[in-house]
């Protein structure tokens, strides 16, 4: 039998003393910072215990008094308390009662996931955010989405403003780098419902859905070596702790080898890749690309790229060399444009963006996050003008 959630084990306390009287009705609960105190438990584990009790009917909040225990009806004794205009809100607004009680104004809860996305574009991203909406709709859930932008502290604010809506539960798309972000790690920490998506958190115990990286890279080194390569490189991106570049470069080494293979030297691209690539990175990036293939003198073959992100650089840098992509060299990547009105020019292996969708909302509807596990998504493959 899993742990329970530890924001439940205080909703059962709390729950307990409101039905033995040591809490009656009508009386003020305790602020947060004293259960917080008496339980020894965050602030966000207080929360999502006293939204419990909100929907079962037991206490209900007013703004700026605190929280109460319910009596026979919501304007009862603790109510007679609130200021003058505070009652007058609650009388002229029919649907004050059910604000406080966290409904709508037809009289269904408000189950709200909060999301939290490094970036999206047509390449990766943008259909997965899509079909989360639509899976959580669908579940009778409503999407409240937030970006990072690749930045931690902006991570932690959309964290923060998140669990200030009183949400069920997180999916984030963790930013890129080797050390992981305390108000995630926090959350895992107090059992909180979270679910990351397309990176994982090595070693830290949370269900993580993600694309299958390494057999994705792997298949495309498969794919070379069927059209004739026999002298393929790697060109990615620092890792800098990022479980997918990391599942990628893994993947290739491991298709090299099967395919009984030497591989070619690797170009790793130094500059920041988790946000939207400038022109100057993009100019960085070309440059080393184009140096790259300068000191292998034309005997490069075939190529893998990790980021869809780095492709255009790829063809410029090629240019430059008057090598012919898909002729004198045949190159591949994970994702593509799929904004492009002329089809595929890139051989690729596509994220399986709404599988992943689908999958973070049932394994969250389903309450299926703990034990925490890693599901790995397939890729799919997709022939391009490239190979």
């Amino acid at each position: 039998m899993r742990n329970e959630f530890l924001y439940k084990q205080v909703y059962e306390g709390i729950r307990g003393k409101i039905l033995d009287g040591t809490f009656s009705k009508g009386s003020k609960l305790p602020s947060e910072e004293e259960f917080c105190t008496k339980y020894e438990v965050s602030t966000i584990t207080i929360k999502k215990a006293m939204n419990l009790l909100v929907d079962d009917g037991m206490v209900h909040r007013v703004p700026g008094k605190g929280t109460y225990v319910m009596g026979d009806t919501i304007c009862n004794q603790e109510l007679s308390k609130v200021e003058d205009n505070e009652k007058m809100q609650i009388c002229d607004n029919p649907n004050m009662e059910n604000e406080l009680k966290g409904v709508g104004p037809k009289g269904k809860k408000r189950k709200i996931i909060g999301l939290v996305l490094e970036h999206v574009a047509s390449p990766f991203g943008l259909d997965m955010m899509y079909q989360l909406d639509r899976e959580a709709e669908n579940a009778g859930y409503k999407l409240c989405i937030r970006f990072s932008y690749g930045n931690r502290e902006k991570e932690t604010d959309e964290i923060d403003y998140l669990l200030s809506l009183n949400v069920e539960g997180l999916i984030i798309m963790p930013c890129h780098g080797a050390h992981y972000n305390t108000a995630i790690l926090k959350l895992i920490i107090e059992n909180f419902p979270v679910i990351l998506i397309d990176k994982r958190m090595n070693g830290i115990p949370v269900t993580t859905v993600s694309t299958d990286g390494k057999n994705a890279i792997k298949s495309l080194v498969k794919h070379l070596y069927e059209r004739g390569c026999r002298n393929i490189g790697l060109i990615t991106v620092d890792a800098k702790g990022t479980s997918s570049l990391i599942d990628r470069r893994e993947g290739f080494y491991i298709g090299i080898e099967e395919v009984e293979l030497t591989a070619a030297e690797e170009c790793v691209l130094t500059h920041d890749h988790t946000n939207f690539i400038d022109k100057k990175t993009e100019q960085a990036d070309t440059e080393c690309i184009y140096q790259y293939f300068k000191k292998a003198g034309g005997t490069l073959d075939g190529v893998v790229c990790t980021e869809y992100g780095m492709m255009s650089s790829v063809v410029q840098a090629s240019k430059r060399l008057a090598i012919k992509i898909g002729k004198d060299l045949k190159v591949c990547c994970i994702d593509e444009d799929y904004q492009a009105s002329d089809g595929y020019y890139f051989t690729h292996m596509k994220q399986n963006e709404r599988s992943i969708a689908e999958l973070a909302i049932k394994l969250f509807i389903q309450d299926k996050i703990h034990p925490a596990i890693d599901y790995v998504v397939p890729a799919i493959f997709n022939q391009g003008k490239t190979t």
